[in-house]
């Protein structure tokens, strides 16, 4: 598994949606635990979704324009594998799992496919405590603090 810099390395799985036929699919990075959501069901349809979604999630977090830019210029190199086939970090499935139910959540409680808004869903898994993971990926609290710390290092 190649790993050259921040958010280089990203797992994906589908996660079902409370609507007939609807899915979305899920991308953790395995350094931050930050998260991406593309509507579908496969990698083929959802990685160029995922790459443009990727820079407009990190402007949203106030990152640098620079380093995102250098985020985004590497995103058509970036190693993606499915959550649990390819994976035996714990963390990665563990939170993987929590912004499954999350997102669920979410779709139920807005009530169509079509008033679900991915930016929010982003946002949201963006500010998730990482609790016990702290020590691990941050000195920090949430996706969001990680992928900070990255950007200032």
């Amino acid at each position: 598994m190649p790993e050259v810099g921040p958010l280089t390395t990203w797992y994906a799985n589908v996660v079902p949606l409370p609507y007939p036929g609807r899915s979305l699919v899920l991308f953790t990075a395995a350094d931050t635990m930050l998260s991406v959501v593309a509507s579908g069901r496969s990698l083929r349809t959802t990685i160029p979704v995922f790459q443009r979604r990727v820079p407009i999630l990190l402007l949203r977090l106030g990152l640098p324009g620079a380093w995102i830019q250098a985020r985004a210029d590497n995103l058509a190199d970036v190693y993606i594998a499915r959550a649990g086939a390819q994976t035996l970090d714990r963390t990665v499935l563990g939170t993987m799992t929590d912004a499954s139910y999350q997102i669920w959540a979410e779709a139920e409680a807005v009530g169509t496919f079509d008033e679900l808004d991915l930016d929010r869903v982003e946002d949201r898994l963006a500010q998730v405590p990482l609790g016990a993971l702290r020590s691990e990926r941050s000195s920090l609290g949430s996706p969001a603090d990680a992928v900070a710390e990255l950007a200032r290092a």
